[in-house]
């Protein structure tokens, strides 16, 4: 009786700390209407051609693009004129992210800013937030190695 008592504690505690990350649904990672994972042709439709390219590092008026392999690796921007799907952008405060996101995945907190990492259900993009004295200076979206 105890071991099965055990179990289901440590069942329980195990299932409290898995619902203690945030589950980002795929498809609140993007930037407007860029995503990770977007087809190259894709972005180049809905966006036309960079004004700038470096190699993979694509630069538009209000993001940055990393390509490789004709698919869309990783968004950024520092602009407030663009957002994530559920209304975040550069700008706004830092409590929107809990309200909006959870509690992140990841917190890295460095001399001058603090980055929240949120990841997708199934592990396979993040959404990071720099922010700086309070405020979100820098969202960028990607897809996981």
């Amino acid at each position: 009786m105890k071991k099965i008592f055990a179990a289901l504690i440590c069942g329980a505690m195990l299932l409290t700390s898995s619902l203690t990350f945030a589950a980002v649904d795929g498809s609140n990672i993007a930037l407007g209407s860029i995503y990770p994972g977007m087809s190259e042709s894709d972005l180049i439709n809905a966006f036309g051609q960079p004004t700038y390219r470096d190699g993979d590092d694509w630069t538009y008026q209000n993001f940055k693009v990393e390509v490789e392999r004709g698919m869309v690796e990783k968004i950024s921007t520092v602009n407030d004129s663009i957002m994530t799907p559920n209304g975040v952008r550069v700008g706004q405060s830092a409590y929107i992210l809990n309200s909006t996101f959870g509690k992140a995945d990841k917190v890295d907190r460095d001399y001058n800013d603090t980055e929240y990492e949120y990841y997708s259900t199934d592990h396979t993009k993040k959404i990071e937030f720099k922010v700086v004295n309070g405020v979100i200076v820098k969202i960028t979206c990607e897809k996981r190695d």
